[in-house]
């Protein structure tokens, strides 16, 4: 009988990895002149900006070149990110009150595919 809970041999050719990271700084930059243009599953654009005190990547989140916030990617996923100076995320939460700018935001970032080693 065959483990209906074993793990596949090889990775799919089209497995991704996915972190979700919050935005913050959304205050301090363009979010109040483009928060009724954003909605679940809108692409984001993330362009490196240095590290903080931690080492952590922070990358500036753009849509449609208004600057969002700031995101920091760090921890487990930091090797898969540091070779990347822009990347593209899409917007996974928003969180705000009714005709008031966003209060949280969460992006989905995909990680390039990971390459298959024998």
């Amino acid at each position: 009988m065959k483990n209906p809970y074993q793990l596949p041999v090889q990775i799919s050719n089209d497995f991704n990895l996915k972190s979700v990271a919050t935005v913050y700084e959304l205050s301090h930059h363009d979010m109040i002149y483009i928060y009724h243009h954003l909605k679940i599953g809108q692409t984001v654009q993330l362009i490196t900006e240095g590290t903080n005190l931690k080492g952590d990547i922070r990358y500036k989140v753009l849509y449609k070149n208004f600057t969002l916030g700031y995101v920091y990617l760090g921890g487990f996923f930091k090797n898969y990110y540091e070779a990347n100076s822009e990347l593209f995320a899409t917007i996974n939460s928003i969180q705000k009150d009714r005709y008031m700018p966003v209060k949280e935001l969460d992006i989905e970032v995909c990680i390039v595919r990971l390459k298959n080693v024998s």
